[in-house]
């Protein structure tokens, strides 16, 4: 519970689908935080197992808010969570399976402090196996042009912070059903509104990899890339941005425009 009137309010939004297996080292790991002025929206999208009762045994009952989720995919599932944010709290993506560091939202908190627009902050990440043992550290990159965002999403939705303006500005922005990932479509929207993206490379959290990961830390992508599933999602990124472009800056419109043409390629590959 937040006892400080002035501490930042931090909710932290959180979508399972049967996350049983590894939810409570995860909500545990929350609970541990040195920021304590957080309150956890948990969309939950039809889970079968345990997660939910976990859920409502592990966290105190008047920081817990739980939701039924729509049951349309994972984009849309966070989204669900994403709109019951207070409009003066900082939101803060969490995954079901991981593992935070104590010093997460401090450490994001203290790197999106004086920003006085929309603002995102990503930090780095330690890669490990089913049972948390350290495979190795990702410090990541910071995200660079619209362009390169366009065709590779270079920001982990886990290790995110947004402050209350980007949290506002996103709500206007729905992801259609089609869109696959909640944090590259986030992203995609930051960055063409101009927002400012905050890169940390210290890493916050310990990122759990097993077999139900959907990209995963390595060589997820270029299977996704194989089995012709990465141009889908190309495909309908770039097909959800065309219609809220007159929303961007002049610089990501232009983008957009310029890539048009390498849209209409990933159509013939479909066909």
């Amino acid at each position: 519970m937040c006892m400080i009137a002035k501490a930042e309010k931090v909710s932290i939004v959180l979508a399972t689908l049967n996350g049983a297996r590894f939810l409570e080292p995860q909500l545990r790991s929350i609970l541990q935080q040195k920021h304590h002025c957080w309150d956890l929206i948990l969309s939950d999208d039809g889970s079968y197992d345990d997660t939910v009762l976990i859920a409502q045994d592990v966290v105190p009952k008047d920081q817990l808010k739980l939701l039924e989720g729509p049951r349309l995919g994972l984009a849309q599932n966070f989204w669900n969570a994403l709109k019951h944010v207070p409009n003066d709290h900082y939101a803060a993506f969490c995954d079901q399976d991981d593992v935070w560091r104590h010093c997460k939202l401090t450490r994001a908190l203290d790197h999106l402090k004086g920003q006085t627009g929309p603002a995102v902050y990503a930090s780095g990440r330690i890669v490990t196996d089913d049972d948390l043992k350290i495979q190795w550290y990702q410090k990541r990159r910071n995200v660079g042009a619209f362009t390169q965002l366009l065709f590779r999403n270079r920001i982990a939705g886990h290790t995110c912070v947004l402050n209350p303006k980007a949290v506002k500005a996103l709500r206007g922005y729905i992801p259609p059903i089609n869109v696959p990932f909640h944090d590259w479509w986030a992203a995609l929207i930051l960055k063409g509104i101009g927002a400012q993206f905050i890169h940390d490379p210290v890493p916050t959290l310990y990122y759990r990899q097993h077999t139900r990961n959907v990209i995963g830390a390595q060589h997820g992508r270029l299977k996704s890339v194989a089995n012709g599933r990465y141009n889908i999602w190309l495909q309908s990124n770039f097909d959800a941005l065309w219609p809220v472009r007159d929303t961007f800056t002049s610089g990501t419109r232009h983008a957009l425009r310029v890539c048009l043409p390498l849209r209409a390629r990933l159509s013939l590959t479909q066909g």
